[in-house]
């Protein structure tokens, strides 16, 4: 009962962000830009999109060799069907999934996958917050303060990368003379190890690699909406692509729906352009680019299962507080 009152709380707050987004909706505007969309772009897009996935692969690839030798396509297959589960749950709760699948086709431990996963999206927490600080301080969103909260978004995404950081460390130093019962010692151990992935051999490149990712999902974002007919200034897209990327952690509906076309029509209006595109070009890319991604990773996961895959049972997710990450 807790976790269907969370996902019908997650449905409740997601219809109602998204009832803010559209009350205010231009149909006029709306009808122009879809009357303007150009196919070739929007194409263009989705194959951006697909290049920054295809390199979020090779960046885990290179953590998880680490830990074990593994091949690049069934780290495709895992991280996409993950990705496909983070589209459909709410919380990032797909990230509990992609360890449990990985444990599953591979053998790995739980914890071990989930270490390299926290070293991704730690990764990724840097980049949204470097991406937000030159957008605000080059798109000139500072200037219209009243608009936007921008000094309490880079006090609290600074506040909570710090944290994460400090925690990181704590965990891959290990809790020293610290003991703990058998089993939660193991398990900190193991996470230990995932989070040691990181090491001299992947440090540089998880960093190339991490730039080039949101360069290319940056570069997604601008094509989509000069699909539409707006042109972004480079500062005014790194600033719409962070403040939405931020947006997707909170626990709303799946897809993300409703926050992610209210923080795209505010930071549109920040900039004294239209709401209406901001939640068209949220919807448009929702559907086509996290669309795809679902597809894909369903058809994966069913095309598994009828290989003789056993049934994934994913603990982290039906078994309440106990993650059994072994």
């Amino acid at each position: 009962m807790r976790r269907h009152a969370i996902g019908v709380l997650g449905l409740a707050l997601g219809g109602f962000l998204l009832w803010l987004a559209v009350r205010d909706l231009d149909v006029v505007t709306m009808r122009r830009a879809l009357g303007v969309l150009d196919p070739v772009l929007v194409a263009s897009s989705l194959l951006l999109y697909w290049l920054g996935l295809a390199l979020r692969v090779a960046r885990w690839h290179a953590l998880l060799a680490q830990l074990q030798p593994l091949g690049r396509r069934a780290v495709a297959e895992v991280l996409i069907v993950g990705y496909a589960v983070n589209n459909l749950l709410p919380a990032r709760l797909g990230e509990l999934f992609r360890a449990d699948y990985a444990k599953r086709r591979w053998g790995l431990s739980r914890a071990k996958v989930l270490g390299s996963i926290v070293i991704e999206r730690t990764a990724d927490l840097g980049a949204i917050l470097v991406c937000l600080g030159i957008g605000l301080f080059a798109s000139g969103v500072l200037a219209r303060p009243q608009t936007f909260g921008p000094g309490y978004l880079v006090l609290a995404g600074s506040t909570l990368c710090l944290g994460v950081v400090l925690t990181l460390w704590i965990a891959r130093r290990g809790l020293g003379g610290v003991r703990l019962p058998r089993q939660i010692s193991r398990l900190a151990a193991d996470l230990g190890s995932g989070l040691r992935s990181l090491n001299g051999a992947t440090l540089v490149r998880s960093g190339v690699l991490t730039v080039a990712i949101w360069a290319a999902e940056v570069a997604a974002l601008w094509t989509m909406l000069g699909a539409l007919g707006e042109m972004l200034t480079p500062a005014q897209t790194l600033f719409v692509m962070s403040t939405a990327s931020l947006s997707t952690l909170v626990p709303t509906a799946p897809g993300y729906l409703g926050s992610y076309q209210l923080v795209f029509a505010t930071a549109m209006a920040a900039f004294g352009l239209s709401p209406t595109l901001g939640v068209l070009a949220s919807t448009l890319i929702q559907v086509l680019l996290f669309g795809s991604v679902t597809l894909a990773g369903l058809v994966l996961y069913v095309a598994r299962a009828m290989h003789n895959m056993r049934p994934i049972r994913n603990e982290a997710l039906l078994g309440g507080s106990d993650l059994h990450l072994r």
